[in-house]
């Protein structure tokens, strides 16, 4: 698959969303468990598909205010995951 058909397929997931209000919660107790409303889910796996397209993708807005923690970056290469999280 081409980057620009894994974006045009987070272009796809994202409508499927349109109109709903995505929301993700994670909590930690000794493992990591991830909850998401079915709009969450989806932005979350059209972010990911973009970030596979090579494309930056922002879901720090998609945690609910109780997660525990965030996911504030996907990064795209290790040299970006090492310069966001030195």
């Amino acid at each position: 698959m081409t980057d620009e058909q894994l974006r045009s397929l987070a272009r796809q997931i994202e409508a499927l969303a349109a109109g709903q209000q995505p929301t993700a919660s994670l909590r930690a107790f000794g493992e990591v468990a991830l909850y998401a409303n079915r709009a969450g889910y989806l932005q979350l796996a059209a972010a990911m598909l973009r970030c596979a397209g090579a494309e930056h993708a922002d879901i720090g807005a998609l945690f609910a205010v109780d997660s525990e923690f965030a996911i504030d970056h996907l990064a795209l290469s290790e040299a970006e995951f090492d310069q966001l999280s030195s």
